[in-house]
C-alpha cells in the first residue's frame, strides 16, 4: 500500500501563468490548456484529501498579501503526523548578490523583491508553524533549485525535508510542463516511472524518472534532496494496472540524414512507433533507423565555452551528465555555475 495517506495529507498548491505585470514576467498562454498544476491538484481531491486541507491559488488568486497570510495559517492547522506538500508552479527569480530565490506571485513588481514570495519565508513560515514533522516541497519554475539550498541550510531542523526542483540552483526553466506531468504521473501510478519494475512508485522513482525527463527533454537538471528521516522510498503509488505502459526508451531516430530525440512507444509487426520530442508528433520507423541515446560529452576538467545569455564565456566542466554539464566560469565567482545543454557548450576557440 502507498505510504501517501490522503486523510493525513496537506496541500498548498500555487499556480501563476499570468501576472499584474506582464511586460516583466512573461504569460505562458501555451500552457493553460490542460493545465498540470490543476490536473495536480484534482488529483489530491479525488484521492480523498479533505477539502479543508485543501489550499490552490490559481493566477490573480496568488497574491503576495493572500500567500503571506493563509500559508502560514494553514501550516498551522495540520497535525502531528501529517505530510505537508508545497507545490508552486510559474515564474522564479533569484538575486546574484544576496544568493535569495524567489517565487513569484501575481503581483510581484521588479522594483522591490519585498513583495515577492521568498524561498526563505516559505521554510521559516514551516518551522514556525507546522506541528508535523515532514515536508514535501515541489517547485516548477526557473531556479527552483533554490529549494535544495535553503534545505542544506536547514539541515538541523526537527522538520525532515525533501524537495524535487525542476532546474538548478542558477538555471531557468521552460515554459512546458515536463516536470509537473512527470510527478502527475507518478500519482496516477503510470508505470514508465516505476524505474525498478517492482510495481511500487517512490519518490525516489519520481525523483529519478523526472530527472531523465527534465535532461533528455528540456535539457535541465531537475534536483532532488532530502534532509532528517524522509524516507527517500515513501511509495507515492502502486502501479496502475488501468494504464497501458509503452515501452518508453530515450532514443534518437534517423530522419532524412539527421537524427531527432524520440522516445519509443510500442512495437509491432516489425516497426517500432516512436514519439518525437521537437515537434511532438509520432511515426512508425524501423529499428534500423533508431540508435540508443548516448549524447557527445566533454570531461570533467576540460577547458570549454558556455553561452550564458549574449556571449560566449570561457568556462571549466565540473560536472557531466546524460547531455548536461555542470560549468564554472573562468573569470566569474562560484555562484555563477549552471547546467548547460548541448547547444550552449563549444570546445574552447
Amino acid at each position: 500500500m502507498p505510504d501517501f495517506n490522503p486523510q493525513k495529507t496537506w496541500l498548498y498548491a500555487v499556480g501563476i501563468l499570468e501576472w499584474a505585470a506582464e511586460e516583466i514576467w512573461t504569460p505562458f498562454p501555451d500552457a493553460v490548456e490542460g493545465r498540470f498544476d490543476e490536473k495536480l491538484v484534482n488529483f489530491f481531491k479525488d484521492s480523498g484529501v479533505p477539502e479543508e486541507q485543501i489550499i490552490y491559488l490559481q493566477d490573480s488568486e496568488a497574491t503576495f498579501e493572500e500567500i503571506t497570510s493563509s500559508f502560514p495559517e494553514f501550516v498551522a492547522n495540520a497535525g502531528e503526523e501529517d505530510l505537508l506538500i508545497v507545490y508552486f508552479a510559474g515564474h522564479g527569480d533569484w538575486d546574484s548578490e544576496t544568493g535569495k530565490h524567489f517565487f513569484v506571485n501575481y503581483d510581484a513588481n521588479a522594483e522591490n523583491r519585498d513583495n515577492y514570495w521568498s524561498v526563505t519565508s516559505i521554510f521559516d513560515d514551516i518551522e514556525n508553524n507546522f506541528n508535523g514533522w515532514q515536508a514535501l516541497l515541489l517547485a516548477d519554475c526557473c531556479f527552483s533549485g533554490g529549494l535544495i539550498d535553503e534545505a542544506k541550510r536547514r539541515q538541523d531542523s526537527e522538520i525532515s525535508y525533501a524537495c524535487v526542483s525542476s532546474a538548478y540552483t542558477h538555471n531557468t526553466s521552460t515554459g512546458d510542463w515536463t516536470f509537473t506531468e512527470s510527478l502527475y504521473k507518478g500519482l496516477c501510478g503510470d508505470p514508465s516511472v516505476d524505474l525498478d519494475s517492482d510495481g511500487l512508485i517512490t519518490l525516489y522513482d519520481f525523483a529519478r524518472y523526472t530527472e531523465l525527463e527534465m535532461a533528455f527533454i528540456e535539457e535541465q537538471k531537475s534536483m532532488f534532496f532530502t534532509t532528517g528521516d524522509f524516507d527517500q522510498q515513501m511509495v507515492l503509488a502502486n502501479v496502475s494496472e488501468d494504464i497501458n505502459p509503452i515501452e518508453g526508451k530515450r532514443v534518437e531516430v534517423e530522419y532524412e540524414g539527421d537524427w531527432y530525440k524520440a522516445k519509443t512507444l510500442e512495437k509491432s509487426d516489425g516497426q517500432v512507433k516512436v514519439f518525437y520530442i521537437e515537434d511532438k508528433s509520432e511515426d512508425w520507423v524501423t529499428p534500423a533507423q533508431i540508435r540508443p541515446y548516448k549524447p557527445e560529452m566533454f570531461a570533467v576538467g576540460d577547458e570549454v565555452e558556455a553561452y550564458s545569455g549574449e556571449e560566449w564565456i570561457a568556462a571549466t566542466v565540473k560536472k557531466q551528465w546524460y547531455g548536461l554539464h555542470l560549468v564554472t566560469y573562468d573569470d566569474y565567482p562560484e555562484w555563477w555555475d549552471e547546467w548547460v545543454g548541448s547547444e550552449y557548450i563549444r570546445a574552447r576557440q
